[in-house]
């Protein structure tokens, strides 16, 4: 046994080496991270090549909710670069979402067999949540949101004002409140991981509401990228609802007290 080997802590498990012998040196850690960067960049471009080929299709998902208002509703380019930009920001986002299951996939590989037992038993339920309640946002942002948003917005003044949308601040519009919401309903995982460290109690959060209403409706101003209220409420009611489930997740995980103090 080497001197290093000896030093280190028993509940630390040994960090298997590419050939699968003993721990891994540092030049082989960089050379694995080194790897999985290269198969996440290949994994993004070929998402990006793919958004990019059916960006129509993509935009057209982006116009459903507007079309269900005014069927014959149209972006309009006000600039010669409107539309590669448009084009450039579809495949972007599109890429990275398509890619997401390989990004997640390599960096579990690489930071789960350094971690000890207790760690991986935060880490994999965690991180199974957290993607579960991002698509949930983001599902809930394009199909109840983003439809309720366009059917308050887009007929304020329609007898007055003809709705002609640019391109870029639609799609920028639709990708923010998409994007924002799905990471605003992490809030219950938040909650339950802070928990599950020991730095919040159930009881504590259930006292804190009152401001937790305040804050929650501060955070649904953030989110939206319009100032209306319906939007905000739209964003705002969910997030409530998320929180008291962080509460029941946190009086589910936070460490057990001894008997006689309060939980």
């Amino acid at each position: 046994m080497s001197a290093e080997s000896a030093q280190r802590p028993a509940d630390i498990p040994a960090v298997p080496g590419e050939h699968g012998g003993g721990e891994m040196t540092l030049m082989e850690h960089l050379k694995e991270l080194r790897n999985r960067v290269i198969v996440c960049a290949v994994a993004i471009v070929l998402g990006v090549i793919v958004c990019a080929f059916f960006w129509e299709t993509i935009l057209g998902w982006f116009l459903a909710p507007a079309r269900e208002e005014i069927p014959d509703f149209r972006l309009v380019s006000l600039t010669p670069t409107d539309r590669i930009a448009t084009i450039f920001k579809i495949a972007m986002y599109g890429g990275l979402v398509l890619a997401s299951p390989v990004i997640i996939y390599e960096v579990m590989a690489f930071v789960v067999p350094g971690l000890t037992p207790k760690e991986r038993n935060i880490l994999l339920p965690g991180l199974l949540g957290t993607i579960f309640f991002l698509l949930a946002g983001m599902a809930f942002a394009y199909w109840i949101i983003l439809p309720q948003s366009m059917g308050f917005l887009l007929n304020i003044g329609a007898d007055e004002i003809e709705n002609q949308q640019q391109i870029q601040a639609y799609v920028n519009f639709c990708t923010r409140l998409i994007f924002w919401t799905g990471i605003a309903f992490e809030l219950p995982m938040v909650i339950a991981i802070a928990a599950k460290l020991g730095l919040v109690r159930a009881r504590q959060l259930l006292g804190f509401w009152r401001y937790a209403i305040i804050i929650v409706f501060i955070l649904a101003a953030i989110v939206t990228p319009t100032p209306d209220p319906v939007t905000q409420t739209f964003v705002a009611g969910p997030l409530l609802v998320l929180y008291f489930v962080g509460i029941l997740f946190a009086w589910t995980l936070q460490p057990k007290q001894p008997e006689g103090t309060v939980a």
